[in-house]
Formats: C-alpha cells, structure tokens, sequence
C-alpha cells in the first residue's frame, strides 16, 4: 500500500494569520522519514511553491494556483506525462488558462464592477493585505493561470460570475481572496489527473490518497481522495460541507494537521506511538 498526501497550504499546513508550519514538523518528520510524496496543491504560484519545498525538505510534483499547473521535478522521473511541456527544470501539464486571458477579461469586468486583482495592485500593498513579506508577495504577483482579487459586494459576484461562465471561466473563493479561473480547472480535477498518473508511473493498485483543506476551493480537491480532512478557519469554524469518512482537525492551521496527519498515518501503519511521535508544540 502507497499513501500519498494532497495538501492545501494556507490556513492549513500552513497557519492562517502567520503562515507558521512549526507544529506540523513532528508529521513532516514522518513523511520524509516514510518516503510519502507531500503534494502541495495551492491558489499560490509556483514561485511561492518551489522555495517553500526547499525549506520543507520534500521533492515531489506540486499543483498551484488552484489547479492551473502541475509540475513535475525532473529529478524524480516520473513517466506517463502526457500533455506535458518542458520548462527548466520541470515538465508542467497546463490545465488552466493563460493569465494573459484571464486579465483581458478581467480588465473588461473592472470596468463594470468594484473589483481590484494583483495585476491592478504594487507589491507592497499585496504585503499588507496578506501580512506576508515582500519578497513573498512578489513572488505572489507572478502569475500564471488565476487572478486573486477583492470584490466590494456579494451582487457584484454573482453577476461577475455569470459573465466569467459566457466566455470560459470561473470564480472561486479561497481563505482571504476570490479567485478568476478557467472553466476547465480547479483542484479537484488536478488532483484527480496526478492519482492517474501516480496509479500508471508505479502500476500502484493499492494507492491510498488524503486530501487536507479548509476552504471553498479546496472542495473539489476533498471529493477525490479516499481520507479527505478539514481545517477549521480560526474565526469561522468548519466550512459546511459534508463528505464520506471526512476527518474533521482538532484545531486550525498547522497543529490542527500536524494531529490530523499523524493519527490517519497511525491508524493505516499501526506503528508509531501518537503522543510520542506527533506531539504538539
């Protein structure tokens, strides 16, 4: 049996108002350790991505910007990747659309409502409303598939939605921004995509998949796996959703999935001792 593990980050593995993930080391630790891929499945671009893994210490395909791109390291030589396009060091399977078609139309929905994306914003105003460093958020403006932005009323959204599905796209909403995206993608169908490609590059007939996250756009990532878990939102609890075997964390953010992680991979091993090996800070 092959665990493999999808993995939203902010208000998940990654807290909330911080983005600290120091009480999920002890789970961390345990999946290095066991060789579990950890595949990171984000509305952040994959400039914000790559360091993060490198701190992390994981090498494993990752899936950003809600589900607009996965890629693929080159040092893991995975095979059966078809669709895929050479870029660097990465083979990316695109799912999304450009960000040059999701401006356009942005652009033109701006002249209507009272919205403003990343494209419209510097980057010291994306670092205060997201409490995140500079660097981070200019890593943040550099997108490829998706437009995060601020809406000013729920009417101005619905409306913006039913024009975004006349030419092709969508709008999701993740922990702190609404999200412009293509019609054909989200985190669900990315997910669903790489357990393929998992399923075929190792002929794994016993792949047992956990997905983890705390927001609307993580749904559609929850109702692919076998072991999905919920986040609670430090303010507003549990996003109201309700599916088969869903594992409902203890806590928000990183504590939350560090305890989460650890329990699921106790009860599928039986091996580890839950107070020693997955404490909380």
């Amino acid at each position: 049996m092959r665990v493999v593990i999808f993995t939203d980050l902010d208000g998940s593995l990654l807290n909330h108002e911080d983005y600290v993930y120091a009480a999920a080391v002890p789970a961390l630790e345990k999946i290095r350790a066991d060789n579990i891929p950890l595949i990171i499945v984000t509305s952040k671009t994959r400039y914000e991505v790559k360091p993060l893994q490198k701190e992390l210490g994981i090498s494993a395909p990752f899936i950003v910007e809600n589900g607009g791109g996965i890629f693929f390291p080159d040092s893991l030589g995975m095979k059966n990747l078809t669709g895929g396009e050479k870029n660097g060091k990465y083979t990316v399977i695109r799912l999304g659309a450009s960000y040059r078609d999701i401006r356009t139309f942005f652009v033109k929905a701006a002249s209507r409502f009272a919205i403003r994306g990343f494209g419209d914003m510097k980057t010291a105003e994306i670092a205060e409303l997201t409490d995140m460093s500079y660097i981070d958020a200019g890593r943040a403006r550099h997108r490829e598939f998706t437009e995060p932005f601020l809406a000013e009323n729920d009417e101005d959204i619905r409306k913006i939605e039913k024009a975004a599905r006349r030419e092709g796209f969508k709008i999701t909403k993740g922990g702190r921004f609404f999200h412009l995206i293509g019609a054909g993608q989200d985190k669900g169908i990315a997910v669903n995509k790489l357990i393929d490609i998992y399923r075929e590059d190792g002929n794994e007939t016993a792949l047992v998949t956990v997905g983890i996250g705390d927001s609307e756009n993580d749904l559609p990532m929850l109702q692919q796996v076998d072991i999905p878990v919920l986040i609670p939102r430090p303010q507003q609890g549990f996003l109201k959703i309700d599916l088969p075997g869903l594992v409902r964390a203890g806590e928000p953010g990183c504590r939350g999935w560090n305890s989460a992680v650890g329990s699921i991979l106790n009860n599928l091993d039986g091996g580890y001792p839950p107070g020693k090996v997955f404490p909380c800070p």
